[in-house]
C-alpha cells in the first residue's frame, strides 16, 4: 500500500479540526466581547434585573429566592426564559452609602431554558451562572449555542465570560457537534 494514501485523510482531518477550533474560538471571543460590558458603562435601566413568573418563593434565612412558572428575566439586552429561576444572594455593602446591600452570587435556571443575547441563543435543560467567576454552565441533552448559522452542542457547555474561552463535553456516550458556516474557506 502507498503510505501517502494514509497521510491524506489524516492531513484533511487535522486541517478540519484546526478550522473547527478556530471557528469555535471566534464564537467564544465574540460572546465575551458582547457580554462583558464594564459596570461603569451600565445605566440604571440596563443594570436592573426584571423577573416575572407565576409564583415566587423566598427564603430570607438561606438568602435565596425561586421564581416558578413561565419565568422571564431581563437585564439590558439579555433575556432568560425557563420553567424556574433560583437566585442566590450574598451580603455586600454599598461603598458610597456604607449601607448593606444584596449581591447576586448565583443564578440557576431550570427546565426549557433559553437565553437570548445579541444575535445568539443558548438552550439547555439547566443554566448556572456564578457571578464572581463570570462563569456560565449550560447542561442537559443537546445543550446548544447558536450564533447566526453557526452552532455548537453537547451535554455540557461551559463559558468563561472574561476571556471568551469555552468547553463543550459530549457526556456519557454522547458527542460534541459543531455546524460552521465559513466565509470563504472550507474543507474543499
Amino acid at each position: 500500500m502507498n503510505s501517502s494514501h494514509f497521510k491524506a485523510p489524516s492531513l484533511r482531518r487535522s486541517i478540519f479540526l484546526s478550522v473547527v477550533g478556530l471557528i469555535l474560538l471566534q464564537i467564544g471571543s465574540v460572546y465575551a466581547d458582547t457580554t462583558s460590558k464594564a459596570p461603569e458603562t451600565a445605566t440604571p435601566e440596563t443594570a436592573k434585573i426584571q423577573i416575572t413568573a407565576r409564583r415566587l418563593v423566598s427564603n430570607v434565612s438561606n438568602k435565596e429566592a425561586e421564581f416558578i412558572g413561565d419565568v422571564t428575566a431581563r437585564q439590558g439586552n439579555t433575556q432568560i426564559t425557563a420553567d424556574s429561576l433560583k437566585v442566590f444572594f450574598g451580603a455586600s455593602s454599598d461603598a458610597e452609602n456604607k449601607t448593606p446591600t444584596q449581591s447576586l452570587e448565583k443564578l440557576v435556571a431550570s427546565g426549557n431554558v433559553e437565553i437570548k443575547f445579541d444575535n445568539r441563543v443558548a438552550v439547555a435543560q439547566q443554566a448556572v451562572y456564578i457571578t464572581a467567576q463570570r462563569l456560565m454552565v449550560l447542561s442537559g441533552p443537546n445543550a446548544m449555542v447558536t450564533d447566526g448559522e453557526n452552532t455548537i452542542s453537547g451535554e455540557t457547555i461551559t463559558f468563561y465570560r472574561d476571556d471568551g474561552r469555552f468547553t463543550v463535553e459530549g457526556g456519557a456516550g454522547g458527542r460534541v457537534k459543531a455546524v460552521i458556516l465559513p466565509d470563504r474557506s472550507g474543507l474543499e
